[in-house]
């Protein structure tokens, strides 16, 4: 019986070959997906780790103001710490791109050659990757750096680099603009010594288990510092503000206790010394005496604990440029995860269908089969055989293109792109391999087995007979209907259950679709957004404002808090202003725990007017809790907003200061004053990188949407005709011709279809908003994903269309069907 069973295995996938080919066409679709994407996000989250133990990565850095000697950083050493020197000095190309002069590093932060050889003497440099792309430079070529010419002897990175961004408060970057070059220590000592510009003392380091972070910055705090040898003239100044402004006040102290003195004595020398009179100056002199010494001693704690040598410490999970690619892409990883559980359960449903339609259709087969002695068993091997092939053969070649060039290499390129990062061999994670080649077969053996173990459960006269349930919704009174509307509305109650598959898959689909178009409207409203938003044409941050601020810019406060949420810390930053800042729309009111939320960090986090806020000072180990009075339009990075007097007395700043300015124009502020620049230009270009870097992904969800949702209507739509044959080869019988048995078989089904697509395309929208956020909550930025009210109007649209370009390519099917399918099936 099995040799029987077996033979028919073929017939079976001959006279029903399009039906199987859609179904593997699906499962190829959908495993492409998750390969693709998943494959391409796991290749670099996993060489990027290999590569940063490799490339021995920082653990932090730090810089300070004057290079420590050689006994300090042995200190250091000796403590449990390895350090290592990352000086540079940034020098001006002809183009007006900058290169960061560096030498070649020995301990930590290795160099990573993608080509050639590291330089081993003077005239000899590596470029990084990045910029070598961005400007066409190859090994060999020659480069002039601080009127020194060197040649090219390798193109590589760096793992504390892997975004090469040039300030770590850069919004995105720019490798046309900046990037890395490394030569030897005496090659870099030439370069300095003959060019007078900044070096900027940054040191690497690696811990061990004697020591923490926290540990490590105290030591180097306690390290001894003569603030006097700083030869920045910025600082200088700044000191000598601050010496001026201590000795002033101290000055004015001292002034009041002689005057005080003065008041004692002339009281006693008027005849009064023993009167209530005197005894008041006496106290006053003590009073003021007292508070002189309190003064004082205040005052040098203060410059004590506020002067030392230490400029920045970062730790390396705190570092934007560390693993940038790999955290990038976890958004990636974790989408691709959940289209893959979307794309199983839609096509196990799919399979169930099949599956029934198969039993019922061979009812009588299975029957005559059971009374010539077969087994249950028997039977359900046979009916699980072909669908589980098909699986496993889906699975395999949708794996197969997936970690083709066609698939992660694809998904890959635009990380590549981006981030300054080595090429990565795919990975092959044995999970994703099951995922893809094991899952499906083994869901297909699951929901056969259920499903025919259920339909064979039958008595074998039961079976031959092809008796069905007989279902109430036959008996539905219709009115006065015509015949043909009526006919239609019979068709479809009969065929319920396959119309909710058509109107099931269509949703899943569209859970897909929407997956996609939420990374593409995310992006777009992104780059619209923040162009509209940034009414300023120059953002100065400041490390030494002036005592004054320019005529021609905005002065304003910013402090950087952050915020942890879902697992990740993000920064949120904090712009005092005043109320009528002609940059921004906010309007903060006085107090010192009122601010005004940016809309963006509104959507992030869900703020309302009246939510509490916490924001974290990890520095300090403070935190902060505001009230959201309001919400602003303002859509770059994620802010909020406070009334700058009220912002100055929460982190206890001096009444007129400020560190950023706004301006139309370009400000004449020395360099050596700023943090960093941003321009609208340089928001307008990181808003455009967003969707560059979204674009494989959201074409790979959206067009693969639209395939499997074409495959889903073609097969369910192709299983009501195998069902309706009998019928429709009556009404050809009684002269009923193509069109119109399209009219009653077919045709119907659009109503099936509009209304399942009015229902389902505002409802995956809804759903897919709700849970996007979860995907995203490592990005700083907002969560506008509203598109126009036309566009739900266009994908109803383009839905109709697919179902009348699948509905005319089974008119052929209807064409097939003869007359003499009547007499195939009579009693």
């Amino acid at each position: 019986m099995n040799k029987v069973l077996n033979k028919r295995i073929l017939r079976d996938l001959k006279a029903n070959f399009a039906r199987y080919l859609a179904l593997l066409l699906m499962i190829i679709a959908g495993m492409f997906i998750i390969i693709a994407v998943v494959g391409a996000a796991e290749t670099i989250i996993t060489g990027t780790n290999k590569l940063i133990i490799e490339n021995k990565v920082e653990d932090g850095q730090f810089s300070v103001f004057i290079p420590l000697t050689q006994e300090q950083e042995n200190v250091l050493t000796d403590s449990g710490a390895t350090i290592e020197r990352m000086f540079s000095a940034d020098m001006e190309m002809t183009d007006g791109s900058t290169l960061r002069l560096m030498k070649v590093r020995e301990k930590i932060n290795l160099i990573h050659l993608d080509n050639g050889v590291l330089p081993t003497k003077t005239g000899e440099a590596v470029i990084e990757k990045r910029y070598s792309e961005e400007h066409g430079i190859s090994i060999g070529d020659s480069i002039e750096i601080g009127g020194v010419s060197l040649v090219v002897t390798g193109i590589g990175t760096v793992p504390e680099y892997d975004s090469p961004m040039n300030k770590l408060s850069d919004t995105a970057v720019e490798s046309t603009l900046f990037g890395l070059v490394f030569v030897t220590a005496e090659q870099y000592d030439e370069i300095l010594s003959a060019n007078p510009i900044v070096e900027e003392y940054c040191y690497a380091y690696r811990l061990n288990d004697k020591i923490t972070h926290d540990e490590l910055k105290e030591k180097i705090k306690a390290l001894e510092f003569d603030y006097t040898d700083v030869e920045d003239k910025y600082f200088r100044e700044m000191l000598d503000e601050t010496l001026g402004r201590k000795e002033d006040l101290q000055e004015g102290i001292t002034e009041l206790c002689d005057g005080a003195k003065e008041l004692s004595e002339g009281i006693a020398s008027a005849g009064f010394e023993d009167t209530e009179i005197h005894s008041g100056a006496v106290e006053l002199y003590d009073g003021t005496t007292e508070l002189k010494e309190e003064t004082d001693k205040l005052l040098d704690e203060f410059f004590e604990v506020d002067i030392d040598n230490l400029t920045s410490f970062l730790k390396a999970e705190d570092n934007p440029r560390i693993l940038a690619a790999a955290i990038d892409l976890e958004m990636n990883k974790t989408v691709g995860l959940a289209a893959g559980v979307i794309i199983m359960i839609l096509f196990t449903y799919v399979i169930s269908v099949f599956v029934i339609h198969q039993i019922q259709r061979e009812s009588s087969v299975i029957g005559a089969l059971y009374a010539l002695g077969a087994k249950k068993k028997d039977l359900i091997r046979h009916y699980i055989t072909l669908p589980t092939i098909i699986c496993f053969i889906g699975g395999l070649i949708g794996s197969a293109l997936g970690f083709s060039k066609f698939g992660i290499e694809w998904q890959m390129a635009d990380s590549y792109n981006y981030f300054s990062i080595p090429a990565m061999p795919p990975a092959y994670p044995l999970y994703l391999i099951i995922y893809a080649v094991v899952m499906p077969p083994v869901i297909s053996v699951i929901v056969n087995y259920i499903v025919i173990s259920k339909r064979l459960s039958r008595t074998a006269l039961s079976l031959i007979r092809n008796e069905q349930k007989i279902s109430h919704r036959s008996k539905v009174n219709l009115g006065n209907m015509g015949f043909i509307r009526r006919f239609q509305v019979r068709q479809m109650l009969r065929e319920a259950r396959t119309g909710i598959t058509v109107v099931f898959g269509m949703f899943i689909c569209l859970l897909i679709f929407m997956l996609g178009m939420n990374c593409y409207v995310l992006c777009s409203n992104i780059k619209v957004e923040n162009t509209e938003d940034t009414k300023y044409s120059y953002m100065y941050t400041l490390k030494y404002p002036e005592e004054t601020a320019p005529e021609n810019a905005e002065a304003c406060c910013t402090e950087a808090l952050s915020i942890t949420d879902m697992g990740y810390t993000l920064d949120v930053n904090i712009i005092g202003i005043d109320d009528d800042n002609k940059y921004y729309s906010a309007k903060p009111v006085k107090g010192r725990n009122s601010i005004i939320a940016a809309s963006s960090t509104a959507q992030k986090y869900g703020l309302s007017v009246g939510d509490k806020l916490i924001l974290s000072d990890t520095a300090n180990d403070m935190d902060y809790a505001f009230t959201v009075d309001g919400i602003a339009e303002y859509s770059v990075g994620l802010s909020v907003f406070m009334d700058i007097d009220s912002m100055r007395e929460l982190f206890g700043k001096d009444g007129d200061y400020y560190n950023m300015l706004l301006s139309d124009e370009k400000l004449d502020i020395d360099e050596g004053r700023v943090y960093s620049v941003t321009t609208k230009a340089d928001i307008e270009q990181s808003a455009s990188i967003f969707i560059e870097q979204m674009k494989g992904m959201f074409i790979m969800l959206i067009s693969m949407s639209i395939i499997i949702f074409c495959v889903v209507m073609y097969l369910m739509m192709n299983v009501m005709i195998d069902r309706a044959s009998f019928g429709i080869s009556l009404v050809k019988i009684f002269g009923f011709r193509t069109k119109e048995i399209r009219k009653l078989y077919l045709n119907g089904n659009a109503v099936t279809v509009a209304v399942g697509a009015i229902i389902a395309i505002p409802l995956s929208k809804l759903i897919m908003d709700a849970i996007y956020p979860s995907f995203i909550a490592q990005n700083a930025c907002g969560l506008n994903l509203h598109f126009p009210w036309y566009m739900y109007a266009v994908i109803f649209g383009a839905i109709m269309l697919f179902y009348i370009i699948v509905s005319t390519i089974l008119v052929g099917k209807l064409k097939k069907i003869t007359p003499a399918e009547v007499l195939k099936n009579r009693e």
